[in-house]
């Protein structure tokens, strides 16, 4: 053998080599993006299925409560009417069932 082709022999074989090695990494690499893919997409899942934390007020000041059932339609009212409190239930077409109404003539005790 020549020089030239001891040369080329050797040459082949580091590329050989090479291309394995790159491979390898090819490989690592794609299973490394598919394991941050996956735990992205479980974070974010997570993340949206995640509750608010629930936030507790010391005070609450309104003109009027309302509730309102799944369909939108109103199903009780709390306000002040006639200087005083009321609590009206309604039915499902709107009407009073039960009220407690504001009684003006009576004061307080304390």
């Amino acid at each position: 053998m020549t020089r030239t082709e001891t040369d080329l022999t050797e040459l082949l074989g580091r590329v050989r080599r090479l291309e394995r090695q790159n491979c390898r990494w090819k490989v690592a690499s794609f299973f490394l993006f598919l394991v941050v893919a996956s735990l992205l997409t479980t974070g974010l899942l997570a993340q949206e299925r995640a509750e608010p934390p629930l936030m507790r007020a010391k005070a609450v000041e309104a003109q009027s409560f309302l509730l309102d059932d799944a369909d939108g339609n109103r199903r009780g009212q709390m306000r002040m009417k006639a200087g005083g409190p009321t609590f009206e239930i309604y039915d499902q077409n709107g009407n009073v069932v039960w009220s407690i109404p504001s009684r003006t003539n009576r004061v307080p005790s304390r």
